[in-house]
C-alpha cells in the first residue's frame, strides 16, 4: 500500500526538468508578446543586461548579410506598429543554467507576413529566472511555404 501511495505522489507531480523548460519557453513567449504590444519595457525585462542580437537576412540572390547589434540599437524606442512574431515546434536543450531555444517562427505586420526564418535564444538562469543572453535569427523572405513545414 505504501508503495502505491508513493507512485501516486511520484506521478502526480510534474517532472522538474519539464518545468524549467515551460519557463524557458515562457521567457522567449514574453519577449514575443512585448514585442506584439510595442512594449519596450516588456521586452528588455526578459533580458540580460547588454543582450546580443545577430540577424541573419537573405537579399534577393540569396546573399546573406549578417548583422549583429544591441537590444537598444534596434528596440530602443518600440517595435514596428502592427507586428507579430510567433514560433513553432521550438526545440529546448539545457544544461544547468543554460538553455537554448531553436524554433521556426513567422514575422507579419498588419496581418501581412514578412518573413520567416530560425530563431534561436541563448538564456541563462540568474537569480531564479530564465534570462535571454543572446537572440539570433535568419530571416528568408521566400521561404514561408517551406519553414511552415518545419
Amino acid at each position: 500500500m505504501l508503495a502505491l501511495l508513493i507512485a501516486a505522489a511520484l506521478q502526480a507531480s510534474p517532472p522538474p526538468a519539464e518545468a524549467e523548460d515551460k519557463a524557458v519557453l515562457a521567457t522567449a513567449q514574453a519577449f514575443f508578446d512585448g514585442f506584439e504590444k510595442g512594449d519596450v519595457a516588456a521586452m528588455r525585462a526578459t533580458l540580460l543586461p547588454n543582450a546580443q542580437l545577430m540577424s541573419l537576412n537573405t537579399r534577393p540572390g540569396g546573399a546573406i548579410a549578417l548583422r549583429r547589434f544591441g537590444f537598444e540599437e534596434t528596440f530602443g524606442t518600440k517595435p514596428p506598429a502592427g507586428a507579430k512574431e510567433w514560433m513553432w515546434s521550438p526545440v529546448i536543450i539545457r544544461r544547468g543554467a543554460l538553455a537554448t531555444l531553436s524554433a521556426p517562427y513567422e514575422l507579419s505586420i498588419n496581418g501581412k507576413s514578412v518573413h520567416c526564418g530560425l530563431d534561436v535564444f541563448t538564456l541563462v538562469q540568474t537569480e531564479g529566472a530564465w534570462k535571454i543572453a543572446s537572440i539570433s535569427w535568419t530571416a528568408e523572405p521566400d521561404a514561408c511555404p517551406e519553414i511552415r513545414k518545419m
